[in-house]
């Protein structure tokens, strides 16, 4: 496949990303820059086309998002300041100065008649937007900046982190907090409800996803480590997965229930990711980082039955490589028990999920795809035109390895394969032909990374493709 034509270039910018945000209704992303420039931009696997350079803020702009119709884009600074933004023609609709008696960390759209900030030292308003300038509800129940916040559309009920090591629960509709758990000793910096609501995952700095049941907000009632460094934010995809950006600059696809990290989606060259979204057609990943630049990640395959044998052939180079790094770091974390003899450049400790370049040679931008933008001035801006080779392919899921069972003479089925997906090469054919069995063609690599993605197509589609009796790639996980 042509590599120009497999996701949309990267938007290249002179000062640094903080946040970036899709649209729910069409091709546009939001970025935020430290400088409180706004970019809008359509995004295109034929090339990117910016729609607004603007510059709401005098300070940074930490955070925006679309409001749930796609109209209207909603910026909130570091100079206290909240606004929304018309996206057709960019014109200021609603602005609040001095908003908050501290800088404005996080802007959040609740729904058509709401809007949640929350500031640096852990004040949080909600807004009613028809009222204007005048704030519907003020809290204080944090004493640390929040983090982040999600809705519960359901329940009407607005969850907030807090790097003081506590999530909150507001009804939107009255002034006293529903809930405020017990401190979880550790800061938590991103949030995600899963599992059709029942579940609550928050990402902490050491690493660790805290899972709340929920309705009981007191305390964790599961933990799930696997991240070497703290977790920045939480995408999810699916009630059952979500992808989670970390400061050692990854994004990992992980399972819930059972806990796996299931594979790597994006990689930032070991800079701290900022944030992670996913596109409103389910085919793309946004994230920001360290480098000013937002990459976009192909998803939609998590999505799909399967995906073309080109994308299949162009990934099997790096995965058994991946195959070992998932296992490393699980061992690491103690979330398998056995560790199977690998040497990831030197690393067989696993306490490295990834072999890392030299450090002190920064980021090599060479073959890096982007549209540059000029944050600055006016002078110089890009046009959007296409240039460079692609930035890198998505890499695809991957699972810990297992360890090679021999293979019993008497048993009519293979030994399961060695990177713990399964007997997916097993034969339902009846008779004791084992001899004949054994001489089958091993499986190519392309074919076992297309029982993978398929595996993981099932798991997110169970009813969409029925697989055959005693096939299941996911009896090993």
């Amino acid at each position: 496949m042509d590599d120009n034509a497999e996701r949309p270039k990267s938007l290249k910018f002179k000062e640094p990303v903080i946040d970036v945000a899709f649209s729910p209704t069409s091709d546009l992303v939001a970025s935020s820059l430290i400088t409180g420039h706004v970019f809008i931009h359509q995004y295109s696997l034929t090339g990117n086309t910016r729609q607004h350079r603007l510059k709401p803020h005098r300070k940074s702009c930490r955070s925006l998002c679309f409001a749930g119709d796609g109209l209207s884009l909603y910026t909130a600074s570091k100079d206290k300041s909240w606004q929304s933004l018309d996206i057709t023609t960019g014109a200021e609709l609603t602005r609040v100065e001095e908003a908050h008696d501290k800088a404005i960390n996080i802007v959040k759209y609740v729904n058509e008649q709401i809007i949640a900030t929350g500031d640096e030292s852990g004040g949080l308003k909600l807004w009613d937007i028809r009222q204007n300038n005048k704030p519907a509800f003020t809290f204080k129940e944090h004493v640390d900046y929040i983090s982040d916040m999600v809705f519960n559309s359901d329940k009407r009920h607005l969850l907030a982190t807090s790097g003081d090591g506590c999530m909150s629960i507001y009804d939107v509709r009255k002034s006293k907090p529903f809930h405020v758990s017990e401190n979880q000793d550790d800061e938590l910096l991103s949030v995600a409800i899963m599992r059709g609501g029942k579940k609550v995952i928050v990402g902490e700095t050491d690493g660790v996803l805290g899972i709340f049941t929920y309705g009981q907000f007191d305390d964790v009632t599961d933990r799930f480590p696997g991240h070497p460094q703290s977790i920045d934010s939480i995408c999810k995809l699916t009630e059952d997965l979500c992808v989670t950006g970390s400061s050692d600059g990854l994004l990992r696809i992980v399972q819930l229930f059972p806990h796996k990290l299931v594979g790597v989606a994006g990689d930032h060259k070991s800079l701290p990711v900022e944030k992670v979204v996913l596109s409103y057609d389910q085919q793309w990943l946004a994230s920001c980082s360290h480098d000013h630049t937002v990459h976009f990640w192909d998803i939609g395959y998590i999505f799909n039955d399967g995906a073309s044998d080109e994308d299949e052939d162009a990934d099997v180079n790096g995965d058994e490589k991946l195959d070992a790094q998932a296992m490393a770091i699980q061992v690491s974390k103690g979330i398998v028990d056995d560790e199977p003899e690998i040497d990831i450049d030197g690393l067989s400790d696993g306490s490295e999920l990834r072999v890392r370049g030299d450090p002190e040679s920064g980021i090599d931008s060479s073959d890096d795809e982007v549209d540059i933008v000029d944050s600055d001035s006016d002078s110089g801006e890009s046009d959007g035109s296409d240039d460079g080779d692609n930035l890198t392919k998505h890499i695809d899921p991957v699972s810990a390895n297992a360890k090679e069972e021999p293979t019993d003479a008497n048993d009519n089925e293979e030994a399961s394969d060695s990177d713990g997906w399964g007997s997916w090469g097993d034969s339902d054919d009846e008779g004791n032909d084992t001899a004949a069995k054994r001489r089958k063609p091993k499986p190519t690599k392309a074919e076992k990374l297309k029982a993978k993605r398929a595996a993981l197509a099932e798991l997110v589609n169970p009813d969409k493709k029925k697989r055959a009796s005693g096939a299941s790639f996911f009896a090993d996980l």
